[in-house]
């Protein structure tokens, strides 16, 4: 279905009620990335965006909710990121959207809690998956934040590239799917990636900062 169409989730959601009788586990799984300067996204794109990562899921929710409900039960995993964990370069769009995803995930589970309805997130680092094709990109020769935004954008490639296959996520989804206790978040990277968030919570977050921008060979000069 598209999520950003609200009558076909809602008429999507009906045909499974009528077809099977009740709504067990939904995953949020629909994304979009985008990649640019935030000076040079056009705001149509940056709407886009969180149509898809975040109101997308909203609205599944919401149209599921009914039905989990009156079953008194339920199960919702929403893929977020470890970019909804980490603020990055040049995806601060995406970034924000899947910052939204995981507010929603956090507070959504306290509210459910009382109608035995579990909410997680689950978290993949860079996946080998088409994604890189869909991705909004915005990366001109003539942007002011060149020479750095044609590198970060070739090593956030790179990254995708050599990233874990889907099949991993695929597993953990249904080793989510048939765990007895739901944990509120789940991780799905290679073992660095894993350990960023963890480097951010525990190091001074200028240091991180600095790390981050080492990585990405960033500039942190000033171009007059």
């Amino acid at each position: 279905m598209d999520v950003t169409n609200q009558e076909m989730i809602e008429k999507g959601i009906e045909t499974i009620i009528d077809q099977v009788g009740r709504l067990d586990i939904l995953i949020n799984n629909a994304g979009l990335g985008i990649n640019g300067p935030l000076e040079d996204l056009p705001k149509r794109n940056i709407e886009q965006v969180f149509e898809t990562n975040l109101f997308g899921t909203i609205g599944t929710i919401k149209a599921a909710l009914p039905h989990m409900r009156k079953q008194k039960n339920g199960l919702i995993i929403n893929i977020s990121s470890i970019a909804g964990l980490v603020g990055l370069p040049y995806r601060t769009i995406y970034c924000a959207s899947k910052f939204g995803v995981e507010g929603l995930t956090e507070a959504l589970r306290m509210e459910l809690k009382k109608f035995n309805i579990h909410v997680c997130s689950l978290q993949p680092g860079s996946i080998s998956t088409e994604i890189k094709k869909r991705r909004l990109s915005f990366i001109s020769e003539l942007s002011a934040y060149q020479p750095e935004i044609g590198r970060v954008n070739a090593l956030t490639n790179t990254h995708v590239e050599g990233g874990l296959p889907a099949e991993k996520v695929a597993q953990a989804i249904y080793r989510i799917c048939t765990a007895r206790v739901i944990r509120p978040k789940y991780r799905v990277a290679k073992s660095l990636e894993s350990a960023v968030p963890f480097i951010k919570k525990w190091l001074p977050f200028s240091l991180f900062e600095k790390i981050l921008m080492r990585h990405y060979k960033m500039d942190s000069k000033v171009n007059v």
